[in-house]
C-alpha cells in the first residue's frame, strides 16, 4: 500500500548534492603559522581551479568582464575623487561676488513712472533679506528640499541630473541649489559628463566657502524663470507685477514651481500642468512643515500678468532718448560714455530723467499731427523738438526723430538722432540773430571800445543788399519790403533782415558773439566732436550773423533758456539720480547755474523777440506772451532754396526748439511747393507743443520796456528825437514801440520835424523816412510776405 501511495504520487526530487565541504588543510606538526598560511591559499587556489574548470565557456567569460568591469569603475571613481580634491584644493575659482550679472536698467520719468527698461537681461539683484521667508521655502520645497541638512553636493540629487541629463529630462530640480547656481553662473547648460565633474567640483569649493544664506541668495539671482525673467525680482515684476517684497504665499510657490521648465509651466502656456505643479510646491511646504494643511486648503492659484514682448532694447524716439540719457550720465560722472553703459548695466541702474510726461506727450502730440498731412514732396522731411527749464535747466521734452525700428514719411528707419545726437547740427539761419544782438548789447552796457554801442532803438543799416567786408550780402527776396537803409535794430530783429545782423556780427566782432552764444547755452562742442561756430580752418567770420555755423535744437532750447531766466544760464540735462538695484545712490545732478549775460540785456532782446510768433501767424493761445525767432538756412549762397527751417521761442515756464530738414543741405518744400520757412511747419509745431504743454499754467509776463539805452545807461521816458516846435502844432514827437516801430501819424497830425543834431549812440545814417512806418499793422513798402527767408544762410 506504502508503495502504491508512492507510486501514486509525485517521484520525490533527488536531493541536491550537498555542498563540498571546506577542504580539510593537512599541517605538519611542525609547521608554523606562516606555513599553514601558504598551504591553505595553495588549498583555495586548487579548488578555485576546480570550480572554474567545471565552469562553462560562457561564464566563465562573463565571470572575467565583470571582474574588468570592477577594476574598471574603481580606478575611474578614484580618479574622480582625486580630480575633485585636486581642483578644490588647488585651483581659484571665482567668487560670485565677482562674477558680472548684467541687470536690466530701468529709464524713468521725472514723476518716477517708467519710460523705458533696457538690457540684455531681464534681472535686478536684490538681497536675500528682501525675500520673504516664505518665497524661500517655496523655492526649496520644489528644488531642494534638504538644502539646509545637506552638504553642498547631494549625491542623490546628482543622480537623479546624471540620469536626466542622459534621458533628456528636465534642465533643472535634478541637482541641488548648489550644483544649479554652479551651472547657472559658472558653466553652460551642455549636458555631458564633464561639465557634471566641474559642476561638483566647483559647488564644493563654494559650499566650504560660503554659507547656504549666502548660496541660496546667489541662487535667487541667477536663476530662470520664464519669460525673460531672471531672478526672483524680475520674476515678480513679469508675472504678478509687484516687486518681491509683496509676493504672496501662492504667488511664491507658482514661481517655484516654474524653476523646473519655466515655459512649460507658465500658466499662459500650460494652466493644467501649471496647476499641478503649483499645487506639488504647496503640498511640499506642508510636508516640510512650512504651511499647514489648514493654510494650504485655504490658498488659491493666483492669477499672472498677461505675457508681454520681453525685449529689453527700446526702438523709435524712445530709443534715441536712451542713448542720450546714457550719454547725459556719462558726462555728469565725467567717464567714458562706455564705461558708464557697462557699469549701468551690472548696478541695475534706475536711473530718473528730467522728461516731464506731460511735456512728452505734447511733444509727441504736436509732431505727429503735423506729420501726419505731409504732401507725396515732403515726405523725406525730419523733425526733431527739445524743450527745456529755464529755471535749472532740465530738458523736459526730448523729440529727436523716428529712430531704430520705426519707419519715417518716407517709409524708412533712420537711425540719426537729430536733436542732440549725430547728425543734430544744423545751420541755425535767423534763429542765431538773438546772440548777436546780445553781443551787441552786452558791449554796450559794458562801453567796449572800438566798437558800435547800440540799443534796441538805435537806428542800423538794413538795406536789401549790402557789402560787408567785401561780400555782398542780400535778405531774403520776401524780405523787400521790409528793408530799409536805416532802420530800429528792434524792428530788423522782428523783420528778421540778413544784412543788419551780418553787419552788426562784423562790427561786434564774429568771435565775440560766439563767446556768447556759448556763454549762453550753445556746446562748445559738435556732436560728432568738432569745435562748434567756426569754420574748418578755426575761423569764425560775420556769416555768424545770419547763423552760417551748425547748432543743435538742444543748443537753442538751452540757449534762448538763457534768455527766458534773466540771463543766468543752466547746462542742459538729462539726468536727475542714478540709484542701483539695492537702493545705493550712485548719481546725483547738482549744477548751479552762472550769469551769462547781464539781466538787462536779457531783458532787451526779450523785448525784440516778443511780436515775432503772432507776425509769423503761430501767436500762443489765449494770448499768452511769448518771445520767439523763426530761422531758414539756405541749401547754398546761390540758391534760393531752404534746407534747415527752425522755430525758437520761450515763456518764463518753457524753452523750446523745433527743426525741421531732410538732415542734408537738400531744398525743403511746404505744402505748395515752396521753399518752406520758420514760420510754416517747424512754427506750428513749435505753436502745438506750447499750448498742449502750457494748458493750465499761468500766463506770466515778458518784458515790458527797455532798459539799455546807447549809452549803456537807462533810457529816458523822451524820444531821442526832438521835434522842432512850429506855429501849426505843439504835438510831441512819436514814440517808439518794439511791437510796432513808430506809428504812421493820422492825416491830421503835422509831421514832426527831425532835428538836425545827428545822436553819438548811433553810427549809422540820419534817419529816413522808415521812422514814419513799419508797424505790424503798417510796414514800410507794404508787400513782402512776413518772416521771410534766408537766402544764403538766414532768413526767419
Amino acid at each position: 500500500m506504502g508503495d502504491e501511495r508512492l507510486q501514486l504520487g509525485r517521484a520525490p526530487k533527488e536531493r541536491a548534492a550537498k555542498r563540498p565541504r571546506k577542504p580539510e588543510y593537512e599541517y605538519g606538526e611542525d609547521d608554523n603559522a606562516f606555513q599553514r598560511y601558504l598551504i591553505r591559499r595553495r588549498a583555495k587556489r586548487t579548488a578555485k581551479k576546480a570550480r572554474l574548470a567545471a565552469m562553462t565557456r560562457g561564464k566563465r567569460v562573463t565571470r572575467r568582464f565583470l571582474i574588468g568591469g570592477t577594476w574598471l569603475l574603481g580606478f575611474i571613481a578614484l580618479g574622480m575623487v582625486s580630480l575633485i580634491v585636486l581642483y578644490v584644493m588647488f585651483t581659484d575659482v571665482k567668487r560670485p561676488d565677482q562674477i558680472a550679472l548684467p541687470q536690466v536698467v530701468t529709464i524713468q520719468y521725472s514723476d518716477g513712472t517708467t519710460l523705458a527698461r533696457i538690457g540684455s537681461e531681464n534681472r535686478t539683484v536684490i538681497k536675500l533679506a528682501q525675500v520673504p521667508q516664505h518665497v524661500r521655502w517655496a523655492v526649496l520645497a520644489a528644488e531642494d528640499r534638504n538644502f539646509y541638512s545637506e552638504p553642498g553636493v547631494s549625491i542623490k540629487g546628482t543622480v537623479r541630473a546624471a540620469l536626466s541629463d542622459v534621458t533628456g529630462g528636465d534642465t533643472q530640480g535634478g541637482s541641488g541649489i548648489t550644483q544649479q547656481y554652479v551651472k547657472n553662473a559658472y558653466l553652460s547648460s551642455e549636458r555631458t559628463l564633464t561639465r557634471k565633474i566641474k559642476e561638483l567640483m566647483i559647488a564644493l569649493k563654494l559650499s566650504r566657502n560660503y554659507s547656504k544664506n549666502q548660496i541660496l541668495e546667489y541662487y535667487l539671482n541667477t536663476v530662470y524663470f520664464g519669460r525673460g525673467a531672471y531672478g526672483i525680482e524680475a520674476a515678480a515684476r513679469a508675472f504678478f507685477g509687484e516687486h518681491v517684497e509683496q509676493l504672496t504665499v501662492a504667488q511664491g510657490a507658482l514661481l517655484a514651481g516654474l524653476l523646473r521648465a519655466p515655459s512649460y509651466y507658465d500658466p499662459a502656456n500650460n494652466p493644467g500642468p501649471a496647476r499641478e505643479r503649483w499645487q506639488y510646491v504647496v503640498d511640499g511646504l506642508v510636508s516640510t512643515k512650512h504651511l499647514t494643511a489648514t493654510q494650504a486648503a485655504a490658498l488659491t492659484f493666483p492669477n499672472t500678468k498677461h505675457p508681454r514682448d520681453a525685449a529689453l532694447q527700446p526702438t523709435g524716439w524712445k530709443a534715441l532718448l536712451v542713448q542720450q540719457v546714457l550719454t547725459d550720465l556719462a558726462r555728469g560722472e565725467h567717464k567714458p560714455e562706455s564705461e558708464v553703459e557697462k557699469q549701468a548695466y551690472l548696478q541695475g541702474l534706475t536711473i530718473r530723467t528730467t522728461i516731464n510726461r506731460k511735456a512728452q506727450d505734447a511733444a509727441l502730440a504736436a509732431v505727429k499731427d503735423n506729420f501726419g498731412n505731409l504732401t507725396k514732396q515732403q515726405r523725406d522731411l525730419k523733425g526733431a523738438l527739445v524743450a527745456v527749464n529755464p529755471k535749472d535747466g532740465a530738458v523736459v521734452a526730448y523729440y529727436g526723430g523716428t529712430g531704430p525700428g520705426v519707419k519715417g514719411p518716407d517709409g524708412l528707419v533712420n537711425y540719426n538722432d537729430w536733436a542732440g545726437g549725430n547728425g543734430a547740427a544744423h545751420p541755425a539761419g535767423s534763429a542765431f540773430k538773438p546772440y548777436v544782438l546780445a553781443t551787441a548789447l552786452s558791449q554796450t552796457l559794458k562801453k567796449t571800445k572800438h566798437v558800435p554801442h547800440l540799443a534796441v532803438d538805435s537806428d542800423v543799416p538794413g538795406d536789401q543788399c549790402k557789402k560787408i567786408e567785401g561780400t555782398k550780402i542780400c535778405n531774403d527776396p520776401s524780405d523787400s519790403g521790409y528793408a530799409s537803409s536805416n532802420i530800429k535794430l528792434a524792428l530788423a530783429m522782428k523783420y528778421s533782415l540778413n544784412t543788419t545782423f551780418d553787419w552788426l556780427a562784423s562790427k561786434v566782432g564774429p568771435s565775440s558773439v560766439a563767446s556768447t552764444a556759448h556763454a549762453m547755452g550753445v556746446a562748445k562742442t559738435l556732436p560728432n566732436g568738432q569745435k562748434s561756430l567756426q569754420n574748418a580752418k578755426g575761423e569764425t567770420t560775420f556769416g555768424i550773423g545770419i547763423g552760417d555755423y551748425s547748432v543743435t535744437p538742444l543748443d537753442q532750447a538751452a540757449g534762448y533758456a538763457t534768455l527766458a531766466s534773466d540771463g543766468k544760464t543752466h547746462p542742459p540735462y538729462l539726468v536727475s539720480q542714478a540709484t542701483s538695484s539695492d537702493g545705493t545712490a550712485v548719481y546725483r545732478h547738482d549744477s548751479a547755474g552762472s550769469q551769462a549775460i547781464d539781466k538787462k540785456v536779457a531783458n532787451d532782446v526779450t523785448l525784440t523777440m516778443e511780436p515775432i510768433a503772432g507776425f509769423s501767424d503761430v501767436a500762443l493761445d489765449g494770448g499768452r506772451q511769448s518771445a520767439a525767432k523763426t530761422g531758414t538756412a539756405g541749401v547754398s549762397p546761390k540758391s534760393l532754396q531752404n534746407s534747415d527751417a527752425w522755430m525758437v521761442g520761450f515763456t518764463p515756464q518753457v524753452s523750446s526748439a523745433v527743426w525741421i530738414g531732410t538732415g542734408y543741405r537738400k531744398p525743403i518744400k511746404d505744402a505748395n511747393g515752396n521753399p518752406m520757412y520758420g514760420r510754416e511747419l517747424p512754427g506750428q509745431i513749435w505753436k502745438d507743443f506750447m499750448d498742449r504743454y502750457l494748458s493750465g499754467k499761468p500766463n506770466l509776463p515778458l518784458p515790458t520796456k527797455q532798459l539799455i539805452a546807447a549809452n549803456g545807461g537807462t533810457p529816458t521816458p523822451s524820444s531821442s528825437a526832438t521835434p522842432t516846435k512850429t506855429k501849426t502844432s505843439e504835438a510831441p514827437s512819436p514814440t517808439f514801440s518794439i511791437s510796432s516801430g513808430f506809428p504812421t501819424p493820422s492825416s491830421s497830425s503835422p509831421t514832426p520835424t527831425p532835428s538836425t543834431s545827428t545822436p553819438t549812440h548811433s553810427p549809422s545814417p540820419s534817419p529816413s523816412t522808415s521812422t514814419s512806418c513799419g508797424g505790424l499793422l503798417d510796414p514800410c513798402n507794404s508787400g513782402g510776405a512776413g518772416g521771410g527767408g534766408g537766402g544764403g544762410g538766414g532768413g526767419p
